[in-house]
């Protein structure tokens, strides 16, 4: 399953120049990997309170190849490249149009709240 979402990018996403800070792709990135998961019906807040589970990133790899700008309108696109009895990874791009902005693959690892040691993904969650 791929999942895409579209936004705008406004003042706050840009530095001084008007074009988009490297850093705020990580959070369009998380947007996308909420969105996604919403989408295939996972609750990340249900997974907190009734599994004690939550994800947290061990890896990131960005490329980026053009930059936003201020006023753009930016396509967040987001698929699972691969998975591991503890781990996720996401594959994702920022595209303005159909030309490619940011390419990345974000490594999920599923943690236990309770000792923030890893822990199986449940059964039929992906």
């Amino acid at each position: 399953m791929k999942h895409s979402f579209k936004q705008r990018i406004i003042y706050a996403d840009t530095d001084a120049e008007g074009v988009v800070y490297y850093a705020n792709y990580l959070k369009f990135f998380e947007r996308g990997r909420m969105e996604y998961l919403r989408k295939a019906g996972v609750s990340v807040k249900k997974l907190k309170e009734e599994k004690g589970m939550v994800f947290a990133i061990s890896k990131v790899e960005c490329d980026y190849k053009a930059p936003a700008l201020l006023d753009d309108e930016i396509t967040v696109e987001t698929e699972i490249a691969d998975k591991t009895a503890a781990t996720i990874v996401f594959r994702q791009e920022v595209l303005r149009e159909d030309r490619l902005l940011v390419s990345a693959r974000i490594t999920a690892c599923v943690i236990r709240l309770k000792d923030f040691r890893p822990m199986k993904i449940p059964e039929g969650l992906f």
